[in-house]
C-alpha cells in the first residue's frame, strides 16, 4: 500500500496533467483559429475584436475575489465530514454576485458606449461592434453564474472533470469559429459563437458539480456579519490584485487602440497570444497546487511552507527561464510559423514581453503562500505598483519610441514591482532573502547566456521564407538554447544526483522506446 505522502503527490502529478493536458488543447483551439479569424476578418476588424473581447474580460474578472475565497472555503472543508450550511450559503453569494455583474457591466457599457466607440476608434464599425458587445455581455453572465460551481471543483480537486469541460468547450468553440469563417460572418457571428460556447461551459460545470457534490449545492440564505466581514476582506484583498492585473494587461490594447488604432492593436495582440503558451505549465501548476498547498499546510505548518515555497521556485525557474530565452530569439519566425506571414508588432511584443512575464511567473510560489497563510493583502501593493508604473511610463515611452514603448513600459513596470513584491513578501513574513536569490540566480544566469549565444548564431542557422523554413528555424534556435542552458545548469551543479537520476532514466526510457527493437 503507498504512503499518504506519495499518494498526495500522485494526485497533485494527475490534476496537474490534466490541467495542463486542456489547457493545450485550448492553446492549440486558438492557434488554428485565429490565423482563420485574422485574415479573414482583416487586421482593422480583428484589432476591433480584440479590444472588444479584451474590454469584457477586464469586467467578466471583478468577481470580488469570490472565485479564489470560494475556493479556499471549499478546500477547508475536512474530507469526511458534511460541509457547514454557511459554506453553502457563501457559495451562494458567489451565485448571486456572478448573475449581477451582467447587469452592472451591460448598464456600463450602455451608458458610456459613445464614449468607447470613441475612444477605441471603431469608426464604421461601431454599429456591429454594439451587437458584438450584445451577445458578448451574455458572455459574461454566464460566465459569472458558473462561479460557484467551479469554485466547488476546484476546492475538491476535481481537475480532471474540469480539464474535459475546459477540453470539450474548447472543441466546441473552435468548431464554431471555423463554421463562422467559412461561412463569411463577422464580428456579430463571432462573438454569438462565444457566447454559445459559454453557455455550453457553464452548463457543463453546473451539471458535474451537481452530481459529484451535491452537498456543496449553492443555497441563498442570511449570512452571519462576521463571515460576510472574513470572506469580504479576503476576496477584497486578491480582487484589487486580479482587478489590478487585469487592467494591467488590458491597458496595453487600449492605449494602442486610442493611440494607433485597431490594426496595430490586433497585430501586437497575436504576439501576447503567443507568449501566454509560456504560462501554460506553471501557470496551471500553481494553480493546481493552490488547494493541495491549503490542506497540506493545515498539518504541516509554517515548516512545510518554506519548502514548497524553495521547492516551486527552484522548479519554476528551471523551467521558465530557459523558455523565455528560447522565445525570445525564435520570436520572428515563430509568427511566421503562425500566421504564414511576418507580423513585426507580434514579434517585438514577444522579444520585449517574455523576461518580464518570466520574472513575475517565478515568483507565483510567493503569491501561492500569501494566499494560502491568509495574506493576499500581501500581493496588492505590489500589483497597485505596477499598475501605476505601467501607467507613469506608458505614454513618456510611446512618444519616444512609438508603439513598442507600450509592450516596453509594461514589461519594465512587471520587472520593478516583481522585485519590490519579493523583498516585501520576505520582509513581512520573516523568510530571508538568500536562499532564494541562491535558487535562482543559475538558471536566470544560465537562460541569458543560452539566449545571446543562440542570437550570435542566428546568422549561421537555417532560415528562408515559407511556413517550412520558419519550422525548421524555430526548431533549431529552440533545441540549441534549450540545449546550452541546460548544459550550462549541469555543468555548474545546479541540478542534485537525484535528478540527474531521474533525467538519466528518462532519457533511457526516451532511447528505449525510440529504438527499432521497441516497435515489434
Amino acid at each position: 500500500m503507498g504512503s499518504p505522502t506519495s499518494a498526495v503527490h500522485g494526485r497533485l502529478a494527475r490534476n496537474t496533467v490534466s490541467m495542463l493536458g486542456a489547457r493545450i488543447v485550448m492553446a492549440l483551439a486558438g492557434l488554428v483559429t485565429l490565423p482563420m479569424v485574422y485574415q479573414h476578418l482583416g487586421p482593422e476588424a480583428f484589432g476591433v475584436w480584440v479590444l472588444l473581447t479584451g474590454l469584457l474580460a477586464v469586467a467578466a474578472l471583478f468577481d470580488l475575489g469570490l472565485g479564489s475565497a470560494l475556493v479556499r472555503e471549499v478546500a477547508a472543508v475536512p474530507v469526511p465530514t458534511e460541509p457547514a450550511d454557511v459554506t453553502r450559503r457563501l457559495l451562494g453569494l458567489g451565485l448571486t454576485w456572478g448573475l449581477l455583474l451582467g447587469g452592472l457591466t451591460l448598464s456600463a457599457i450602455t451608458a458610456g458606449w459613445p464614449w468607447i466607440a470613441h475612444l477605441l476608434r471603431l469608426g464604421e464599425l461601431t454599429r456591429d461592434a454594439w451587437h458584438a458587445t450584445l451577445w458578448l455581455l451574455l458572455a459574461v453572465v454566464t460566465g459569472g453564474f458558473e462561479l460557484p460551481w467551479r469554485a466547488v471543483l476546484e476546492g475538491v480537486q476535481r481537475y480532471g472533470t474540469l480539464a474535459l469541460v475546459s477540453t470539450v468547450t474548447a472543441v466546441v468553440g473552435a468548431a464554431l469559429t471555423i463554421a463562422v469563417v467559412r461561412l463569411g460572418g463577422g464580428l456579430v457571428a463571432l462573438a454569438a459563437a462565444t457566447a454559445t460556447t459559454s453557455t455550453i461551459r457553464t452548463i457543463l460545470l453546473a451539471a458535474a458539480a451537481e452530481h459529484r457534490h451535491r452537498n456543496l449545492t449553492p443555497r441563498w440564505g442570511r449570512l452571519p456579519v462576521d463571515e460576510l466581514r472574513r470572506v469580504g476582506a479576503y476576496g477584497l484583498r486578491v480582487q484589487v490584485s486580479s482587478g489590478a492585473a487585469a487592467v494591467n494587461v488590458e491597458l496595453d490594447r487600449l492605449v494602442l487602440g486610442g493611440f494607433f488604432g485597431p490594426s496595430v492593436t490586433g497585430d501586437a495582440d497575436l504576439g501576447t497570444r503567443l507568449l501566454n503558451l509560456l504560462r501554460l505549465p506553471p501557470g496551471f501548476a500553481l494553480l493546481v497546487l493552490f488547494p493541495a498547498a491549503v490542506r497540506r499546510a493545515a498539518s504541516g505548518g509554517r515548516a512545510w511552507l518554506d519548502i514548497f515555497y524553495l521547492k516551486a521556485v527552484r522548479y519554476l525557474a528551471a523551467l521558465i527561464a530557459p523558455a523565455a530565452a528560447a522565445l525570445v530569439v525564435s520570436a520572428e519566425p515563430l509568427v511566421r510559423l503562425w500566421l504564414g506571414q511576418p507580423v513585426p508588432w507580434a514579434a517585438a511584443t514577444i522579444m520585449i514581453l517574455a523576461p518580464a512575464y518570466a520574472v513575475n511567473l517565478i515568483m507565483g510560489a510567493a503569491t501561492i503562500v500569501t494566499r494560502v497563510e491568509g495574506r493576499p493583502g500581501l500581493e496588492t501593493r505590489y500589483v497597485l505598483l505596477s499598475v501605476a508604473l505601467n501607467v507613469a511610463l506608458t505614454v513618456p515611452l510611446l512618444m519616444l519610441t512609438g508603439p513598442l514603448g507600450v509592450p516596453t513600459a509594461t514589461a519594465l513596470a512587471v520587472v520593478l514591482s516583481t522585485v519590490y513584491f519579493l523583498v516585501h513578501f520576505h520582509r513581512a513574513t520573516a523568510r530571508p532573502l538568500r536562499p532564494v536569490l541562491r535558487t535562482l540566480w543559475p538558471p536566470t544566469l544560465a537562460a541569458t547566456l543560452a539566449a545571446a549565444s543562440t542570437a550570435g548564431l542566428t546568422g549561421h542557422l537555417p532560415d528562408g521564407p515559407g511556413r517550412m523554413s520558419a519550422a525548421l528555424a524555430v526548431a533549431t534556435r529552440v533545441g540549441l538554447t534549450m540545449t546550452i542552458a541546460g548544459g550550462l545548469l549541469v555543468l555548474g551543479g545546479h541540478l542534485t544526483a537525484q535528478e540527474r537520476s531521474r533525467l538519466r532514466t528518462l532519457a533511457l526510457r526516451a532511447r528505449t522506446a525510440l529504438s527499432p527493437g521497441a516497435r515489434r
